[in-house]
C-alpha cells in the first residue's frame, strides 16, 4: 500500500491563518470599494432628501416674508452646504429665461467640472445670476422632470457613475417673495475623491496585513505545533527504551491534558512491563521448582527404589503431587487471562449461598484435618443471593485458602457468613503476621506474596487473590481486607441479600 505524503501541522496551521487573513482582506474590499458607492447613494439621497423637505416646508408659507423668516432660510441652507448639499431657488422672468439663484450666496455653488467656485467668480465663468452652466443645466432638467411628473417633488441621481455626476431634489415653492423652485444639489466627486482615498489607502493596508499575518501566522503555528512536536520526539526516545521521559504541555489546557494523559499511560505501561517479567519471573520458578523434582524423583526410582514398593510409592507421591501443582498453577493462569479478557461472562442466579459455602468447607476438611487446621464457622443457613455459583465457588476456595496458609502458629480461622439487613457478609479470618497498611492495596496483584517474601505459600500459586478479585469486580460486589501487623487479616465481601427463590 502506497503511503500517503502528509503535511506537518505547522503548516497547515500557517496556511489557514494566511488564508483566513486574505478573506478578512478581501471582504473588507468588497464592503469598502464595491458597496461604499451603493451605501453612500442611499444615504445621500436620504440626506438631500430630509433636507430639500425641511426647508421645502420654510419657504412655501404665506405669511408674510420678514428677516427672521429669511433667516430661518439661510440657516437651513447654511448647514446644507456645510454637509455638501448646495441650495438654489429658480424662476422664470418675464422673457422666459431660467433665472437660478444661491440661497446662501456667501457659500461656494456647484460647477460644471464637479469643483466648486465663489459667487465672485468672473462673469465669463456664470451667467447674470452667479451660478455656472452646469448648475442650470442640472436646474433645468430637474424641473423639466418635475412639471413632467406632476410630483411634488423629486429627489434622483445624474450621471451616477460620470465623476461630474450628482444627487439632486426639486420641488415647488410659493410664497410672497418668491414662485418658483427649491433646488438642491450634492456633487459626486466626494464620493469619488473618498474612494480613491480609501483604496490607496486599502492597498497599503492590505499589502502590510498580508505581510504581518504571514509572520504571526508562522509565529502561531510553530507556537501551537512546538508542544506536539516536542511530544513526538518524547514518544520516540521512549519506544527505545528511555524510561525517565517525562511529557510535558504548555499554557494550553488541551496539550496539558493530553501530556498528563500519556505520564499516565507511560507509567501504567511501566507498572504492567514490571508485573509481566515478574509474572514470567515467578511463572518460571513455579514450573521449574515442580519440574526439577519431578525428574529428580523419576531418575530416584529408576536408579535406585524401583525394585523397593515402599520408596517407590513415596518417590511416585512426590512426582504426582508435583504435577498436582503444575497442572493448578497452569489452571488458574488460564482462570484469569480468560477472567480478565472477559471471555467468562457471569451467569447470574440466586443461589444459595450459605450451601455453596457448607460445600466448599466440606471440600478443604479433610485437607485441614490432615494438616491440623482449625477451621471455626458460625454460617446463617439458607441465605439468597445472585451470582455465578461456580466462580463464586472459587472465591470462596481461594479466600478460605489463603487464610490457611497464612495463619498463625495457632493454625486456626474462623469463616463467618451473617445477614445484615440487605446486605449478606461473608469473613474469613486469620491470626497470621497480617499486612502493613501500606501495602493493602497491593496484595490483589499477581504473585504480591512471591514478590515480598521470595516464598511459595504452603499451597497455591500466588494468583488466587488476583482471580478473586477479578470475580468480585465482575459481580460488581464490595470487597476487601482489614489487616493489623502481628496479629491477622480479615477478608470479606458483601452479597446482596435476596428474601426467596426466583
Amino acid at each position: 500500500m502506497k503511503a500517503r505524503k502528509l503535511t506537518k501541522l505547522k503548516y497547515n496551521i500557517w496556511f489557514y491563518l494566511v488564508v483566513y487573513a486574505l478573506l478578512i482582506v478581501s471582504i473588507v474590499w468588497i464592503f469598502q470599494i464595491l458597496l461604499f458607492d451603493m451605501i453612500y447613494q442611499q444615504r445621500r439621497l436620504k440626506s438631500i432628501k430630509s433636507t430639500g423637505d425641511e426647508l421645502s416646508a420654510l419657504m412655501n408659507v404665506d405669511d408674510e416674508i420678514t428677516d427672521s423668516v429669511i433667516s430661518r432660510w439661510l440657516t437651513k441652507a447654511v448647514t446644507a452646504n456645510e454637509a455638501g448639499i448646495f441650495t438654489y431657488v429658480a424662476h422664470y422672468n418675464d422673457k422666459g429665461q431660467l433665472i437660478v439663484e444661491t440661497i446662501a450666496s456667501e457659500y461656494l455653488s456647484y460647477e460644471a467640472s464637479g469643483g466648486q467656485t465663489s459667487s465672485e467668480t468672473s462673469p465669463t465663468e456664470q451667467n447674470k445670476t452667479g451660478v455656472s452652466q452646469r448648475v442650470l443645466q442640472i436646474v433645468q432638467t430637474a424641473i423639466t422632470e418635475l412639471d413632467l411628473s406632476k410630483s411634488s417633488f423629486i429627489c434622483d441621481k445624474q450621471n451616477f457613475k460620470a465623476d461630474d455626476g450628482c444627487f439632486y431634489y426639486v420641488s415647488r415653492v410659493s410664497n410672497r417673495a418668491i414662485n418658483g423652485y427649491l433646488v438642491l444639489i450634492s456633487t459626486l466627486q466626494a464620493l469619488t475623491e473618498t474612494i480613491r482615498v480609501i483604496q490607496s489607502q486599502l492597498i497599503v493596508d492590505s499589502i502590510v496585513v498580508i505581510i504581518i499575518s504571514f509572520f504571526v501566522a508562522m509565529y502561531i503555528a510553530t507556537k501551537l505545533s512546538k508542544p506536539i512536536d516536542k511530544m513526538s520526539k518524547t514518544a520516540k526516545k521512549w519506544a527505545g527504551g528511555d524510561e525517565d521521559v517525562t511529557f510535558e504541555g504548555n499554557e494550553f489546557e488541551e496539550l496539558n491534558e493530553l501530556a498528563d494523559a500519556l505520564n499516565y499511560a507511560k507509567q501504567g505501561i511501566a507498572q504492567t512491563g514490571l508485573l509481566q517479567r515478574d509474572l514470567l519471573a515467578n511463572v518460571s520458578h513455579d514450573l521449574k521448582t515442580p519440574l526439577t523434582m519431578i525428574k529428580a524423583y523419576a531418575e530416584m526410582i529408576r536408579d535406585l527404589s524401583g525394585d523397593i514398593k515402599e520408596k517407590r510409592d513415596k518417590h511416585t507421591k512426590v512426582i504426582i503431587d508435583e504435577a498436582d501443582r503444575l497442572t493448578m498453577l497452569v489452571n488458574d493462569i488460564l482462570d484469569l487471562s480468560k477472567l480478565q479478557n472477559g471471555m467468562n461472562e457471569p451467569d447470574l442466579k440466586v443461589v444459595n449461598i450459605s450451601k455453596i459455602l457448607e460445600t466448599v468447607l466440606f471440600r478443604m476438611s479433610e485437607f485441614a484435618k490432615t494438616n491440623g487446621y482449625t477451621i471455626i464457622t458460625d454460617i446463617e443457613p439458607d441465605l439468597l443471593t445472585k451470582c455465578d455459583q461456580k466462580e463464586i465457588e472459587q472465591v470462596l476456595y481461594n479466600l478460605i485458602g489463603n487464610s490457611i496458609n497464612y495463619t498463625g502458629e495457632d493454625k486456626t480461622i474462623n469463616v463467618r457468613l451473617k445477614r445484615k439487613q440487605d446486605i449478606i457478609l461473608f469473613e474469613t479470618i486469620d491470626t497470621g503476621k497480617g499486612i502493613s497498611e501500606e501495602k493493602l492495596p497491593t496484595i490483589w496483584d499477581k504473585y504480591y506474596r512471591f514478590s515480598e517474601t521470595h516464598q511459595r505459600p504452603i499451597k497455591g500459586t500466588g494468583l488466587g487473590l488476583s482471580i478473586v478479585k477479578t470475580i468480585l469486580e465482575g459481580h460488581e460486589l464490595k470487597f476487601g481486607v482489614k489487616s493489623k501487623k502481628d496479629v491477622g487479616s480479615n477478608f470479606f465481601i458483601e452479597f446482596v441479600a435476596y428474601d426467596e427463590q426466583i
